[in-house]
């Protein structure tokens, strides 16, 4: 009796846990492959934005050091070349 009972009750859980989880709504490809383009495509402006940023705040203190070389080695040169 109580492996009959056990037997019912499984199934009746079985029952109710398998309609309730339900059909998932079928995804269509073309607005997944839109939302991802859309979310790339922030990313990639995002990064650009960052990377344009870094670049020219190396170049300002790149150049300027390089510069400062150039204008160093030339005083250089002229000095030995006066001497």
């Amino acid at each position: 009796m109580k492996k009959s009972l056990f037997v019912v009750g499984a199934a009746m859980l079985g029952t109710v846990l398998m309609s309730s989880c339900g059909q998932q709504p079928a995804v269509d490809p073309s607005a997944v492959n839109a939302k991802v383009d859309s979310i790339a495509a922030a990313k990639i402006e995002q990064a650009n934005t960052e990377a344009t940023a870094n670049c020219e705040a190396r170049m300002a203190t790149e150049v300027s050091a390089k510069a400062d070389s150039i204008v160093g080695a030339a005083k250089n040169a002229a000095t030995g070349m006066a001497q």
